[in-house]
């Protein structure tokens, strides 16, 4: 048995360690996934008038601000007592931030964070070994998405066309949230009772001018044929099994001609989902287009037990269809995307936010564990002997706490979201995988599920925008902090990576006396509860092969990139997952292990 730990584990937000045991199969036996540092959001809050929660909380995370934003007026709307009133266009103005920014995300961890692993050396070797379609296809690859700063070998490769492109359509979406919420990341204009700040026309109209571009790199390098078909024959497909028909003949045709010419490129129709489809799977690449080789990532990432995993989402955008008004407790009834906790074996339940409890026992907290976020506490361990990363599965280690639902571990994210909907790509590809003994949720469906979430996301978006937004409307309603006293209240949201939800509680003064955060990562990446159970990335690892293609090449624990795919594919955000300030300013610097691509 031997012990490989990746800490920290790079291309994610914030500072996560990954420790592991492989076997002399290199097979992964044994993960604890840890959260590195504590900030202690909860605790700032504490004593503060609550209408500053929407601004500090989010200062959690650069990359997710917004959604940290939405849940915090949401908690605050609850709390003064006046969701009902929120007026529609201020609700339809917070769908736009939201979605922009989820968009943004989403393309900013495929492109940037996810897709330069499959440019790997390790890759370059099996490629190889599969003579001349191998070496064209991996000069693709490095041509597309090799990122900025890269070298192989000693050699400097240019960053890749489309991990370029896609900053620069990040950019342009985050102007956009700044048009008409005053900046971004930490944007200005979500409070309590609604917005800030009026669109105007010439808003709107910018608005759609932006929009129109970024598809246009959608549908030119993402996607091999335009968004709007994609969909129709995807998302709106008569069955699941049509909507993966059109997927793989789709990918046949291109595949003909390829295979014949070794031409992986855009003008021979490979778009960036295309060459990821193909090649990311096995049973899709080799056992379906009769590919010579794939990464096999449908083998890696998998849950075996699914007594011990579920899926959950709370639900997110407002049901503006309506009028004004939302219901804080029912936000995921009605919406464009609905709230769900789904079993492991895939049965749909309702969901119940009482359900939701954090326990400790085996982070570095003290106190109750198994508690409701209403009464949860963050009370850090005090002495520095007690804080260590080296213990084992029975010990503490991780700041992060481990958020269950009626005690069951549950991803989070775009994968949640899209079982949820029971969305017919997304569905119909995990029927494909159970049906050929693989299983259902892996790496490749992570992954591809949020590039359908982005590309379903965007046409809600227009919609929004050009159909939904009067800029002649009401955008929010008066307040006073009296409202707030000896009150509580809930904000159910999703952030990009996940289900997320505050807490808030005040006193007879309107103050906050208890502020909660459970947040996406924390729910991916929690450590094992008092049972012993795994959390999803933990679970995920075990039974991942260590070494690229399944071990093909041999056994590599230099390079472990089944544990680099597997955990990044979760696009941990470790800032949102922790929430002090150090008292002896003797904090030590995490020892860099390795960081590969």
């Amino acid at each position: 048995m031997t012990r490989v730990v990746v800490d920290p584990l790079t291309r994610i937000e914030g500072h996560m360690r990954l420790s592991t045991e492989v076997n002399e199969n290199g097979v992964i036996t044994d993960a604890q996934s840890s959260g590195m540092l504590f900030r202690g959001f909860e605790r700032i809050l504490l004593n503060r008038d609550p209408r500053d929660a929407a601004r500090i909380t989010q200062r959690v995370c650069g990359v997710c601000p917004t959604s940290h934003a939405m849940a915090s007026a949401n908690a605050l709307d609850d709390l003064f007592g006046i969701a009902d009133q929120v007026p529609k266009d201020a609700l339809v103005t917070r769908n736009i931030i939201q979605s922009l920014n989820m968009i943004a995300s989403h393309a900013t961890h495929v492109y940037v964070l996810w897709l330069p692993d499959i440019v790997n050396p390790a890759y370059r070797d099996v490629m190889a070994t599969i003579g001349n379609t191998g070496n064209a296809l991996w000069k693709e690859l490095l041509y597309r998405f090799a990122p900025i700063s890269y070298r192989i070998d000693g050699v400097a490769i240019p960053p890749g066309k489309a991990y370029v492109s896609a900053i620069k359509e990040k950019k342009r979406l985050q102007e956009a949230i700044a048009l008409i919420a005053g900046k971004m990341p930490h944007q200005m204009s979500s409070i309590l009772g609604g917005v800030t700040y009026k669109p105007t026309v010439a808003d709107i109209g910018q608005l759609a001018s932006y929009y129109y571009q970024v598809m246009d790199f959608i549908d030119g390098s993402t996607l091999g044929v335009d968004h709007g078909t994609w969909l129709d024959n995807t998302f709106r497909a008569s069955s699941p099994q049509s909507a993966v028909n059109f997927v793989v003949e789709h990918l046949q045709e291109i595949t003909e001609r390829s295979l014949i010419s070794n031409d992986f490129s855009y003008s021979a129709g490979w778009g960036d989902v295309d060459l990821f489809a193909a090649f990311g799977s096995e049973l899709i690449g080799e056992k379906l287009l009769g590919l010579p080789a794939s990464f096999k990532f449908d083998r890696t990432g998998a849950y075996s037990d699914p007594s011990k995993i579920g899926f959950l989402t709370y639900g997110v955008y407002y049901d503006v269809e309506h009028g004004d008004g939302y219901d804080p407790l029912e936000l995921g009834k009605s919406g464009f995307q609905k709230a769900a906790f789904v079993t492991g074996s895939l049965e749909h339940k309702k969901f119940d936010h009482r359900k939701v409890t954090e326990e400790i026992s085996h982070s570095f907290y003290v106190g109750e564990g198994d508690l409701h976020p209403f009464d949860g506490v963050t009370n850090p361990v005090r002495n520095a002997d007690e804080i260590d990363y080296q213990g084992d599965s029975q010990s503490r280690y991780s700041w992060i706490k481990a958020p269950r639902y009626k005690g069951v571990p549950c991803e989070v994210g775009p994968i949640a979201r899209m079982i949820a909907m029971e969305e017919p790509l997304t569905m119909g590809l995990m029927k494909a995988f159970s049906d050929n003994g693989y299983s259902a949720v892996n790496t490749f469906t992570r992954m591809l599920a949020r590039v359908q979430e982005m590309l379903i996301l965007s046409e809600q978006l227009l919609k929004w925008v050009t159909t939904d937004l009067n800029p002649n409307g009401r955008f929010n309603i008066p307040t006073d902090l009296s409202m707030a006293r000896d009150s509580q209240g809930i904000g159910l949201w999703e952030a990009p990576r996940g289900a997320l939800g505050h807490w808030v509680k005040t006193g007879t003064d309107s103050k906050i006396t208890n502020y909660q955060m459970v947040v996406p990562t924390t729910w991916n990446a929690s450590p094992r509860d008092s049972n012993g159970i795994p959390g999803p990335i933990e679970q995920a690892l075990i039974g991942t092969k260590v070494s690229a293609v399944e071990n093909l090449l041999g056994i590599d624990n230099s390079n472990p990139t089944g544990i680099l795919h597997t955990a990044r594919a979760y696009d941990p955000c470790i800032a949102c997952a922790v929430h002090t300030i150090d008292l002896t300013g003797k904090a030590g610097k995490n020892k860099r292990i390795f960081d590969i691509v």
